[in-house]
């Protein structure tokens, strides 16, 4: 097992990170309910100022296929805060477990993970669940690895991932959701031979089934994220979010723009999820990292119901995706802003119960 100067003997609950892990779910929340409780307000708003906000507003909490948004930020975030999670998992467990016991219960946790997703997201398989699992899945062989190996490996798998999107025609699939723009019928030889092809690329969600390779950037990068922080050193830990904050987020900018007689733009795309992407997402990771960390442990401030909402991210995680799908049946012209608040009552109280009853639901 690779060395480690992390105090793996640490029982208390490091408040930022909960924190964060709740903001993460409120974002999430936020941005799969834009069609149910904001959509709907558009027809009600009068004033092109308060239009022009409005639209502006809800721009941010989109998806879209070649810029980056508000949006874009809360699912890194996510797998970002697995990783640190993962990472002091491994470190805690296998001191008295081992680490083959370790990791097979790691790899048992993340294969459960998908098979949770593949229930979950029948139509939509490539979606946050799905990706967190495979990422998962991937990481393990690196989890025990010292933080120069996991660094590495992070660039090694989006690297892979950008070669495949750029000389395969998995590239043009995850562009135009089809493997050729000649033949809109061609399909590979490994793709037809494989089965549940249809369902595996029906949609181009989140860079399809190989998008993963490029989600394990985040996680693996959260990891080296715990060890900084775990180290208890506030200068060393201080530094490294904003030299990995700043260095990433360039390398992502160098990427993604034109470069005259060599490459055309590359956009930041959770659709396609290329090489800008991983890089600029994980970056902004590292700077929602140190502020929740100057917020909330340097500073002592709480946002209210996050700690609660962030002890129990998979159960409640489901449960608001169950509850936005049977909601599409409701009329939307009668919900909004306020309907959207009882929603994060409802959420984040359900959060507190189960907190103080010491429920915490994991795999």
């Amino acid at each position: 097992m690779g060395s480690s100067s992390v105090d793996i003997k640490q029982s208390k609950r490091i408040v930022s990170v909960d924190q964060l892990r709740g903001y993460a779910i409120f974002g999430m929340l936020l941005v799969n309910a834009k069609g149910l409780f904001f959509e709907p307000i558009r027809a009600t708003l009068e004033g092109p100022s308060l239009q022009g906000f409005f639209e502006a507003c809800l721009y941010q909490i989109s998806h879209h296929s070649t810029t980056f948004s508000y949006a874009d930020t809360i699912a890194p975030l996510f797998v970002f805060v697995v990783g640190m999670g993962m990472r002091l998992s491994w470190l805690r467990r296998s001191e008295s477990a081992g680490p083959h016991d370790t990791r097979k219960a790691l790899i048992k946790r993340y294969a459960l993970l998908v098979l949770i997703a593949f229930a979950l997201y029948a139509g939509w398989l490539w979606d946050a669940l799905m990706d967190i699992g495979l990422a998962g899945l991937l990481a393990v062989a690196f989890i025990d690895k010292k933080p120069r190996t996991r660094i590495i490996a992070a660039f090694v798998f989006v690297l892979v991932y950008q070669c495949i999107h750029m000389f395969t025609s998995y590239g043009t699939w995850s562009v135009h959701g089809k493997f050729s723009l000649e033949d809109p019928e061609y399909m590979p030889l490994l793709v037809r031979l494989l089965p549940l092809n249809d369902e595996l690329f029906g949609t181009t969600l989140n860079g399809g089934p190989l998008g993963p390779l490029s989600w394990v950037m985040m996680l693996l990068f959260g990891t080296l994220a715990y060890d900084l922080m775990a180290a208890r050193n506030e200068k060393k830990f201080i530094l490294g979010c904003l030299a990995w904050g700043v260095g990433l987020c360039a390398l992502a900018y160098a990427l993604h723009v034109e470069w005259p007689g060599w490459k055309q733009e590359w956009p930041f795309s959770a659709r396609y999820m290329t090489a800008p992407f991983p890089l600029w997402g994980t970056g902004l990771c590292f700077f929602q990292l140190l502020a929740f960390y100057l917020l909330c442990d340097k500073l002592g401030v709480r946002i209210p119901t996050f700690t609660s909402v962030g002890m129990n991210p998979l159960a409640l995680y489901i449960a608001q995706s169950l509850f936005l799908d049977a909601a599409e049946d409701f009329a939307p012209e009668r919900l909004s802003l306020a309907g959207f608040a009882l929603f994060w009552g409802i959420i984040s109280t359900a959060a507190y119960y189960m907190h103080r009853k010491k429920i915490y639901i994991k795999i």
